[in-house]
């Protein structure tokens, strides 16, 4: 990456990098009660679900009852017939363009000429209470003429069955990398290591299913709708009723979990209530019911990955050659930028002289992929991560010190040839996080088996890159107003989902102007928020932030202007902290009188702060170039009992260690790295969704299996290395999937130490185990 493309002499740059520099903050950095904590305590929180409308219509999905076909017809059949039904609304009745795809437009809102997936929705059943609208979407009628349908992404490889009419096969889009010569590089190896890894779906199980409000104005729509991204779901609504966006209003309820998963089901959602509510005239509430959510909506992508890794006997990396397929499932949704992320992190966090990667995104008749939580990644990294401690173990090398022989440092090039020239703390991370634990020590002892169950220790380091990828264009934007009394409004369309993004966002804008937190109030979640992109790829704080720091800091340049108008000064002689103004080191005035007199001399008290991120060039044709502007990194340590009699694993410990710039509230991003670690373990160790010709046949919480209470480890105080960026808020790089990323790899690495057992799935179930702990002892 050139640094041409950062342009230091611009204002918000310098704005930047300036609060970077700051050597103490008041707000940033420390530990404040998340602002929806009591609310959602006490009850008071309003989700979807719980907004009620005179006179509103219930909606429900009506699916497909196979995985492939012609659909000829839904009628409501004898859904007439139930006490309460207002009618049926299927494609015919789109107003506008039925079409929700998100890069590739291959996807219906709902289901028009042929159904692709087993659930697909094909109609929205109506009624006048929830039970009738249920009830009816059972009974509705189905006419469709079933073809021929294809699972399985390396048959559909072969195109004997096109999932989309329109294409000559079933590949949606290639990706490539490529670095250097890999023939040379294997040639020039001693030991190389050859495996195929296995990935399946993972369902982000959130509590609250998705659900829409829409509410049909007089010229246009307003939607409560559960969107990660207000302005998308805009996007979506406006296309399928065919007017404008700014007749479309989208409103953000509390969200109860969304895991990147509401980031495209929001907006999907959305549409198919706002299409139902201009068919019935009618305010209309759509929610999915448990099984439709596990049936209809999108999952972490399926994936089948070779590998293969070329090292010198001294544990140098020389050359990689890896094959990534992304079983896209029946339409492209996310597919082409998780695939891409896939691909740019090919390598895991290390330098390697030669590479070459392909990715292909295939399409099957099964549920989509879609966003979720590490967005590619972790798929790869759990790769690339066990293909080191096969390395190691072939070498004899301790599997830390293989990674520190080639991890990536300040300076380093990445596997795309992008120079990593801002600040690297993965090193860092690794060696303390290693000492904390007593890596060198307990590896010494173990594997130790007691009482039919066996101990072992394992490591798992990875890297992410933060926003958007390549020329994907990303931008931060926000508006913050500062009333007569000195309190302050600060709008953004970055979302909360959980996270606690509202109140690092709040954090920003109180240390920027120097006020305490109390006084600052954040409205997020609508369409009337500026678009500031989507709360996504570990950028809500992070990238988010920097319209706010930026607004924020103007405000307080205008005040400081006026106050040493009027006090005759520079303005250098005027300091604002927690709330007063200090002029020549004496406390003068109130925050409270300061914007007082600053209205008086006519500075402007609201401002929008914007932020474009600089992003350099990819050559799509030579698999080089900038990939992401920078990257946050983790290592994971973990230690696992393994029941030998019946292949159950419990992760009895785990030390975290993050690199991702600053730190602006360690409590929020301790909660992040505990709620990876057990979706991490869950991914890992237990979610799998059963498919029987393209059907889920487990769509509930009784059958699918997510972590308990019981399932959770004991964590040791994350270790925070803060490797300052200086073009995200105060230096800050994103947190949000971090943990679960590393989690199945350190956990894969930790069994195989265990058992000797090679850990290539995922999901590594204790079935799984067993049968290959018997294979292990014949």
């Amino acid at each position: 990456m050139s640094t041409a493309i950062v342009d230091r002499s611009r204002e918000e740059y310098a704005i930047l990098e300036r609060w970077t520099k700051v050597k103490e903050y008041n707000v940033i950095g420390k530990s404040f009660r998340r602002v929806d904590a009591l609310e959602k305590a006490i009850g008071k929180a309003l989700f979807v679900g719980d907004y009620f409308i005179p006179g509103m219509l219930y909606a429900r999905i009506v699916k497909s009852p196979v995985p492939h076909g012609i659909l000829k017809d839904v009628n409501p059949g004898k859904a007439v017939e139930v006490k309460g039904f207002f009618g049926l609304v299927t494609a015919k009745h789109v107003p506008g363009i039925n079409e929700v795809g998100y890069y590739i437009h291959d996807q219906p809102a709902i289901a028009e000429g042929k159904v692709r997936f087993h659930g697909e929705p094909v109609a929205l059943a109506l009624g006048e209470t929830p039970g009738a609208a249920e009830e009816a979407a059972t009974l509705a009628e189905v006419d469709v003429q079933e073809l021929p349908a294809v699972f399985d992404p390396l048959e559909a490889l072969e195109g004997k069955i096109l999932v989309h009419e329109d294409k000559e096969k079933n590949i949606a889009i290639t990706t490539k990398v490529r670095k250097g010569d890999v023939r040379k590089g294997f040639e020039e190896s001693h030991v190389v290591i050859e495996n195929t890894y296995k990935m399946g779906y993972q369902d982000h199980a959130y509590l609250e299913t998705e659900g829409a409000l829409a509410i049909p104005e007089l010229e246009g729509m307003t939607v409560i709708s559960v969107a990660q991204y207000p302005h998308l779901a805009q996007q979506k609504v406006a296309r399928v009723l065919g007017i404008s966006q700014n007749k479309v209003r989208i409103v953000q309820p509390v969200i109860g979990g969304a895991f990147g998963g509401k980031d495209d089901m929001g907006p999907i959602v959305a549409a198919q209530a706002a299409i139902a509510a201009h068919y019935a005239k009618r305010p209309v509430l759509l929610t999915y019911s448990r099984e439709d959510s596990m049936v209809a909506h999108c999952k972490r992508d399926p994936a089948v990955i070779y590998y293969k890794t070329g090292a010198t006997k001294d544990g140098k990396l020389k050359a990689i050659e890896v094959e990534i397929i992304f079983d896209s499932g029946a339409y492209a949704n996310r597919g082409p930028f998780t695939l891409w992320r896939a691909t740019a992190h090919a390598s895991g966090p290390y330098e390697v002289p030669n590479a070459k990667v392909d990715g292909k995104l295939v399409y099957t008749n099964k549920v989509y992929q879609g966003s979720f939580r590490g967005f590619g990644n972790p798929q790869i990294q759990f790769a690339a991560e066990r293909q080191m401690d096969e390395l190691a173990y072939e070498l004899g090398i301790d599997p830390v010190e293989i990674r520190l022989k080639n991890i990536l440092r300040t300076g380093s090039l990445t596997v795309t040839n992008q120079k990593l020239e801002y600040n690297v703390g993965v090193a860092e991370a690794l060696e303390k996080v290693a000492k904390a634990s007593g890596w060198w020590e307990k590896r010494k002892r173990y594997p130790v088996v007691e009482n039919g169950k066996a101990r072992g220790l394992g490591v798992g380091i990875i890297w992410h890159g933060i926003s958007t990828s390549r020329g994907v264009p990303d931008w931060s934007n926000a508006y913050i107003n500062i009333a007569r009394d000195g309190t302050v409004t600060v709008y953004t369309g970055i979302v909360e989902i959980g996270q606690g993004t509202s109140t690092g966002h709040m954090q920003i804008a109180a240390e920027a102007l120097g006020i305490p937190i109390n006084y600052v109030r954040i409205i997020h979640g609508t369409s009337d928020a500026p678009d500031t992109g989507a709360t996504h790829a570990s950028r809500g704080l992070s990238q988010g932030g920097n319209g706010v720091l930026i607004a924020a800091t103007k405000l307080r340049n205008r005040i400081e202007r006026a106050i040493a108008r009027y006090f005759n000064c520079s303005e250098l002689d005027v300091q604002i902290r927690d709330g007063w103004v200090y002029v020549k080191g004496e406390r003068k005035l109130s925050w409270r009188e300061a914007v007082d007199i600053a209205y008086k001399l006519g500075e402007d008290m609201a401002a929008t702060g914007h932020f474009f991120l600089p992003k350099g060039r990819f050559d799509e044709e030579k698999g080089q170039g900038f990939a992401y502007l920078c990257y946050s990194f983790m290592a994971l340590i973990t230690e696992v009992e393994v029941d030998l009699d019946t292949g159950l694993t419990k992760v009895v410990k785990a030390w975290p260690a993050i690199a991702a710039g600053k730190i602006v509230n360690p409590e929020l991003v301790k909660g992040q790295i505990y709620g990876g670690l057990v979706q991490g373990i869950g991914y890992m160790l237990m979610e799998e969704v059963k498919l029987e010709n393209g059907k889920i046949l487990n769509p509930n919480f009784t059958d699918y299996l997510i972590p308990t209470i019981a399932d959770i480890p004991e964590i040791a105080d994350p270790i925070f290395v803060e490797d300052v960026f200086p073009f995200g808020a105060f230096g800050a790089k994103g947190v949000g999937e971090m943990c679960l990323i590393p989690t199945p790899a350190s956990i894969g690495n930790a069994i195989r130490h265990a058992t000797g057992v090679k850990v290539n799935e995922i999901p590594f179930t204790p079935e799984k185990l067993y049968f290959a702990l018997k294979e292990v002892r014949k």
